[in-house]
C-alpha cells in the first residue's frame, strides 16, 4: 500500500489489537474498565481491604474520589472476572474484606513464540507454502519484489513471463480459508472450556 494510505487494517490498527490480545493473556485485568483497574491495583498493593478502606485509599491518592457504591460495583466486576474474592459475600458493602487473586500466566504464552503482529505474515506465508502454493505466487501476494541479487526466485525470464492467474489466487484463498476454519474452531472450543480467556475473542 502507498505510504499514508488508510486501509481497513490501518484504521483498526492491527498492531495495537495484536498486542492488546497478548497483554490480556499476560494479565486478565487489561480489559477492565478504568475504575476496576484502579481498585484492583489498590488491592494488589495494599492487600485485603473493605469497601470503606478502598474508598478512603483512593481518595487519599489525590485523584477524583469514588463513591462507595461505585467501588462496590467495580469489585463485582473484579469478582465476575475471577480477579478478586471476598471473605463474606453477605457483607460486601460493610465488613467484607476483598483480596486480589494472584494472576496466573496463561499457558498459551509459553506454547507459542510471539514476536509481534508481523508473525501473522509469517503464518500466512507458511500456510501457503505448506499448501503447495508456488513461492513466486506467495511473493506476489505478500507484495515482495523479486529484484536485486540474491532475491530473484527462478530465472529472470521466468519472472517476466509467468504471472499469477485468478485460479492461482483462488487456490491460495481456499488454502487460507481452510486453515482459518480450523483455527476458529479451536478458538471456540478453548473459549467454551476456559470462559475467562477473553483475549481469544479479540480476533
Amino acid at each position: 500500500m502507498p505510504r499514508g494510505a488508510r486501509t481497513v487494517l490501518s484504521r483498526h490498527n492491527l498492531n495495537r489489537t495484536y498486542h492488546g490480545a497478548v497483554a490480556k493473556l499476560a494479565d486478565p485485568a487489561v480489559p477492565l474498565r478504568p475504575t476496576a483497574r484502579r481498585i484492583l491495583r489498590a488491592l494488589r498493593d495494599g492487600g485485603s481491604q473493605r469497601v470503606d478502606q478502598l474508598t478512603a485509599r483512593l481518595a487519599a491518592a489525590g485523584r477524583r474520589p469514588i463513591r462507595p457504591a461505585t467501588v462496590t460495583t467495580a469489585l463485582g466486576e473484579l469478582h465476575a472476572a475471577g480477579l478478586a474474592t471476598v471473605d463474606d459475600q453477605d457483607q460486601v458493602e460493610t465488613a467484607g474484606r476483598w483480596t486480589a487473586r494472584p494472576v496466573e500466566r496463561d499457558p498459551l504464552l509459553d506454547a507459542v513464540d510471539l514476536h509481534g503482529a508481523h508473525d501473522l505474515r509469517h503464518t500466512f506465508a507458511t500456510w501457503l507454502e505448506d499448501a503447495g502454493t508456488p513461492a513466486r505466487v506467495i511473493d506476489e501476494l505478500m507484495g515482495h519484489e523479486a529484484s536485486g541479487r540474491g532475491q530473484q526466485r527462478g530465472s529472470a525470464m521466468g519472472a517476466h513471463y509467468r504471472h499469477t492467474t485468478p485460479e492461482m489466487a483462488g487456490r491460495a484463498v481456499d488454502a487460507i480459508q481452510q486453515r482459518l476454519t480450523i483455527v476458529l474452531k479451536v478458538a471456540e472450543q478453548t473459549i467454551e472450556k476456559y470462559p475467562n480467556r477473553s483475549a481469544l475473542r479479540v480476533f
